[in-house]
């Protein structure tokens, strides 16, 4: 069976005016393809991965997702009663494919009921995405944030408030940092993450990007030959065997043409 991904949770819970939320957000939540989102048998350590979105003005805007595996019951213990009911559940199979619905909520398992299907014992993982979404382009700072913040909420008990209680204080009341020398620091489980943002006058767009990682995909000959091509308004297809790779590689070459 196949499952489809939804919204289960947002914050705000009304879109911004000048910045709604984007209908396509599940694609990017799911680079893989939403139409190919399939329980695993076996569970799968957490991933993190970046996109950026581009407006019809310009403007950027940033997503850092944490993907986690939960285990989740994927039939609901109705029992076949008739054969018409048997013809109800060969309903929902679509292509060769069990369809669902997965119902989620913040606080516990998502859970996916079939019509008419007998209970099973086999055990499935499905994906979870935390999605932080920002016009500032703290990428790594983020990442830290989202894998912190999965630690404080599965390994240890010193989680005193609800998630979304700190989703709201990063978004709502952390402070963006001023240009200049200033910067704000945010603590979680002894991690100190720091946001900080250059001088007005000062010509570099991002600071907060990891530049060492651009030179750990790729040797200097290359980065020189991707930064002409791009100099020169040529397009560059990026390719990575990890997702976290590709939307910082490729914020680090667009920052260091400007």
């Amino acid at each position: 069976f196949i499952l489809e991904p939804v919204v289960t949770a947002q914050y705000p819970p009304k879109d911004h005016p000048d910045q709604p939320l984007n209908p396509m957000i599940n694609q990017f939540c799911y680079p893989q393809g939403i139409d190919a989102i399939v329980p695993l048998h076996e569970y799968k350590m957490p991933t993190v991965h970046h996109f950026v979105l581009t407006d019809s003005k310009g403007g950027k805007l940033f997503g850092t997702c944490l993907t986690v595996y939960e285990e989740f019951s994927p039939y609901s213990e109705v029992d076949i009663k008739s054969g018409e009911e048997e013809d109800d559940f060969d309903r929902t199979r679509e292509g060769g494919h069990e369809r669902g619905y997965v119902e989620c909520s913040v606080n516990a398992s998502p859970k996916m009921e079939i019509p008419h299907r007998r209970s099973t014992t086999q055990k499935y993982y499905a994906p979870r995405v935390l999605c932080l979404l920002s016009t500032w382009p703290y990428l790594s700072a983020f990442r830290t944030y989202l894998t912190q913040l999965y630690r404080l909420a599965t390994t240890t008990n010193l989680m005193i408030a609800p998630l979304e209680r700190y989703i709201e204080n990063i978004c709502s009341e952390v402070p963006a940092p001023p240009p200049g020398s200033f910067e704000v620091k945010l603590s979680i489980l002894g991690t100190t993450i720091r946001f900080w943002a250059p001088p007005a006058d000062q010509p570099i767009p991002y600071v907060s990007l990891p530049y060492g990682v651009l030179f750990e995909c790729l040797d200097i000959g290359n980065v020189l030959f991707v930064w002409y091509t791009l100099a020169c308004e040529h397009k560059v297809l990026l390719v990575s065997s990890q997702l976290s790779l590709l939307a910082v590689c490729g914020e680090i070459l667009c920052s260091m043409l400007f």
